[in-house]
């Protein structure tokens, strides 16, 4: 009996020091308990169904608190449309974009018109307070301990259709010097302890992933974005590409903003052929693509700069309001090559 309770203890205080660790690699954006979490696109149909459901997953034992923020498309704060969550053990927040819109103001529906949506990001942190502060402000109360999980599902449940994908999870306690290098802290401003995705971070995992000394990225750029589209029939497909520069060029500085690209934007069809060569803008934040064409395959996009936290998918979908069988909805994290290592 002394022996078991023993056990127990060990077990529960290891889960206590272990949720304050980071635990996976460092410069890529693994699906593990975080301390911060991104989701890249925030949608809700103006006159349409489509909407954005959002569900954080705390696994760490006690209180934990956690600040949401959202921010248009250009990477301004939307002030008010924003708050602080408690959360107990193992609890979920669950919530929806609509929900949070019903809270915003006429100018601020303006300000997140995008088209036909209502478009934006948000922004997740654990915090050891409440607060009012962005967390690009230096007096944001971060709190390190990777304690959560998200995931996003993007629906149009009266057409019956849905599909969902991890948020971006970004582990915190991070030791801001790896290897002699800089290369992979401070996500928001360069003082804070979360891991980066953009260039230099992602070569910082791969130098550290195969014992090589830590570098910078060699180019400063990502090389490739590729994303799986479908296209064919009555099939749409869309690419969200999310890169986000605030420690670096500023929270609202696009990569066309800072007089980056035109990048270049290819399709290959699935036996390989080129069926698109053409160049795109990058002129936000959070950049909704649609794909031209009919041919399933993979797009290409090239060069983004490497300042930039970056992560992208692809959306893939049909709606057939004649045949419900044939409404679906196909979601894909696209594979980012920071370098082209053959």
């Amino acid at each position: 009996m002394k022996r078991g309770f023993i056990i127990l203890l060990f077990f529960c205080l290891s889960i206590v020091f272990y949720q304050g660790n980071a635990e996976a690699v460092i410069g890529v954006p693994d699906v593990t308990q975080a301390a911060t979490l991104i989701v890249p696109l925030m949608e809700k149909g103006i006159s349409s169904v489509h909407n954005t459901l959002t569900v954080v997953n705390d696994f760490c034992s006690g209180t934990q608190i956690i600040h949401w923020q959202v921010w248009d498309i250009d990477g301004n704060a939307m002030t008010g449309l924003s708050g602080n969550v408690t959360l107990g053990d193992d609890k979920q927040w669950v919530s929806d974009f609509a929900t949070i819109l019903a809270g915003a103001s006429p100018s601020q529906l303006t300000q997140l018109t995008d088209g036909s949506f209502y478009r934006g990001f948000m922004t997740i942190d654990l915090v050891t307070a409440s607060t009012a502060l962005l967390p690009t402000d230096g007096a944001y109360p971060f709190y390190s301990f990777n304690c959560l999980t998200g995931q996003t599902y993007y629906v149009r449940l009266l057409e019956g259709a849905a599909n969902g994908i991890p948020m971006v999870h970004i582990e915190g306690g991070v030791s801001t010097s790896l290897s002699g290098i800089d290369t992979a802290t401070g996500f928001y401003d360069f003082l804070d302890n979360r891991e980066e995705i953009d260039a230099d971070a992602r070569h910082y995992a791969y130098t550290s992933s195969n014992g090589l000394a830590a570098a910078e990225d060699p180019n400063d750029k990502i090389d490739f974005i590729l994303s799986r589209v479908y296209v064919q029939g009555n099939g749409e497909s869309r690419i969200v590409v999310w890169a986000w520069s605030p420690a670096g060029l500023g929270a609202n500085v696009s990569p066309s903003g800072a007089g980056f690209g035109p990048f270049g934007f290819l399709i290959r069809s699935e036996a390989g052929a080129v069926t698109t060569n053409t160049t795109i803008t990058l002129p936000h934040v959070v950049n909704v693509i649609s794909v031209p064409g009919d041919t399933n395959g993979t797009a290409w996009i090239f060069d983004v700069p490497g300042a930039y936290e970056t992560y992208a998918f692809s959306f893939n979908s049909a709606n057939f309001s004649g045949n419900p069988a044939i409404t679906w909805e196909a979601m894909f994290e696209s594979t980012i090559m920071h370098e082209f290592l053959p």
